[in-house]
């Protein structure tokens, strides 16, 4: 998928460990999606040996970018209102720069995802600047370097 250099790109991380069916997730993610209106929407039961339990879903959205002096600022405010309205801390949001584009997340401590603490069962987003934050289109040298050796 495009994006406009300046789109700033998000995914949400959900997951409503309580559900007994997929409706009953879906009943639960509907009224965010309906007001996010997201580009793409991932929706799978989770894995019963992993992690989490329950059903995951993922959104793809793009946020119009907000007036800020930097590529970091920026990324902080356009985010910040999605991360109040998911229930999680803005000023955990960190930011790696150095990368073609502008990369942040911010994930929810387990226990204050156990509690239930966040909206519609949101535990991680991850932002990024002009491209899919999932998206490897950069070059680490030093990781080419150990890749090789594995060989």
């Amino acid at each position: 998928m495009l994006f406009e250099p300046t789109d700033v790109v998000v995914r949400v991380a959900l997951n409503t460990p309580d559900a007994d069916s997929a409706e009953a997730a879906m009943a639960v993610w509907l009224p965010l999606v309906t007001e996010l209106a997201p580009l793409a929407v991932e929706f799978e039961a989770a894995d019963p040996a992993g992690l989490r339990r329950g059903f995951l879903a993922e959104l793809l959205l793009v946020l119009p970018p907000a007036e800020a002096a930097g590529p970091e600022q920026v990324l902080r405010a356009t985010t910040a209102p999605l991360i109040r309205r998911l229930g999680m801390d803005p000023g955990a949001f960190e930011v790696e720069e150095g990368l073609p584009t502008t990369l942040g997340d911010v994930h929810v401590p387990w226990e204050v995802w156990e509690r239930r603490a966040t909206a519609f069962g949101a535990y991680a987003l991850y932002a990024r600047i002009g491209a899919d934050p999932f998206d490897v289109d950069y070059v680490d040298d030093e990781d080419d370097e150990d890749d090789d050796e594995d060989l």
